[in-house]
């Protein structure tokens, strides 16, 4: 049955993607290599009957869980005469540098890594997912920003970069602290999310960077609370940049440039795709919640619900797909933040972003 190849190929443990670091190392490209071919490649062309097939890598997902489930992606396969056909991994460089993929999904904090490591140009032209990681502290602590936490203090961290670099640029522009590991004004400490939020209450560590799911249960009983004013990281970099900016994406959709230019409407209308999940999301949210809850990380009622109201109030789902030039001109001054203060080579390119619009109905 489709569902049930969908949900193979799809498997893997719900988390952050981890793969910046094991990207570092070309070893770990040149392993990953063979196991990404068998996700994707010339088999498959042959495999799809002459219909045009994208390799698209991206992380357990709800919506795309709903829309196979309810017959979107077969309707869409059939429509525009493609099959999708996806890959599990978190590691886009591999994916990339192998030549086995056509889409993933990144950060756009990332692509300049991810461009440098793997020597691919890349075209960014569509999103999908706000960076949701906060910083979280017992409320008892009195912690609203990151300036209130003592120097030298236990932070648990995801990872060395990605979501923390973020909150790196944060922290040294606003309150002018050195925000990294392996040094600095505080003592970083790399943790899974799903440990962090435990550790935070046991005062084993001050405040974490932490995706909400992973301490939604402490922070329905009020253990725990966000930081920045509830804030999720766009906000904040609304107020840095001085204006309202819906991005800093955790989750674009990016291309090489080799596929884009030679598929613009294909990219078209793998966007129409995701804008109809978004809309499905948007019309039935708390069910897909309840239906999925694998993908938010709650298992009792209370904790569904708990994230369900905290999705009401801060969703970090899209409003649409599609890009705008004046989305792309807020997004990409992030580039611009990253330079200011140190996280990018000043002289490193600005990755690609391409707004394209809707095809035509038919």
């Amino acid at each position: 049955m489709t569902s049930a190849r969908r949900r193979d190929s799809f498997g893997g443990p719900h988390t952050r993607r981890h793969f910046v670091r094991t990207a570092a190392s070309g070893a770990a490209l040149a392993a990953l290599g063979p196991t990404l071919a068998a996700c994707g490649g010339d088999d498959d062309e042959g495999a799809s009957g002459g219909r045009n097939v994208i390799r698209f890598a991206f992380a357990p997902d709800p919506v795309w869980d709903y829309m196979n489930d309810n017959g979107m992606i077969v309707k869409w396969e059939e429509k525009y005469n493609t099959r999708i056909v996806t890959s599990s991994t978190w590691d886009e460089f591999a994916y990339f540098a192998g030549g086995h993929g056509d889409i993933v999904s990144t950060a756009t904090y990332e692509l300049p890594l991810l461009e440098d490591k793997t020597g691919i140009k890349t075209v960014t032209f569509g999103k999908y997912n706000l960076l949701r990681i906060t910083p979280l502290a017992k409320p008892d602590k009195g912690y609203k920003t990151l300036a209130d936490i003592p120097k030298g203090a236990k932070i648990a961290v995801p990872s060395a970069v990605s979501s923390t670099l973020v909150w790196g640029m944060f922290a040294k522009k606003l309150h002018d602290l050195d925000f990294r590991t392996g040094g600095g004004d505080f003592e970083l400490v790399v943790e899974d999310h799903f440990v962090m939020a435990e550790h935070v209450v046991r005062g084993q560590v001050e405040a974490a960077l932490a995706i909400p799911e992973a301490a939604i249960s402490q922070l329905r009983k009020g253990d725990l609370e966000v930081m920045y004013d509830g804030k999720l990281p766009y906000e904040v970099y609304g107020e840095i940049i001085g204006g309202s900016h819906k991005g800093v994406m955790g989750n674009n959709f990016t291309s090489t440039k080799k596929w884009y230019d030679a598929h613009p409407d294909l990219a078209a209308a793998f966007l129409q795709l995701w804008e109809g999940g978004i809309k499905a999301w948007r019309e039935n949210q708390a069910k897909i919640i309840q239906t999925y809850p694998q993908h938010f990380a709650v298992e009792e009622d209370e904790d569904v619900k708990a994230m369900q109201d905290y999705l009401a109030k801060h969703d970090w789902f899209v409003d649409s797909v599609f890009l705008d030039d004046e989305w792309i001109g807020n997004e990409t001054k992030l580039y611009d933040l990253m330079k200011e203060t140190k996280f990018m080579e000043a002289n490193a390119p600005t990755p690609a972003f391409e707004a394209v619009k809707p095809p035509a109905t038919t």
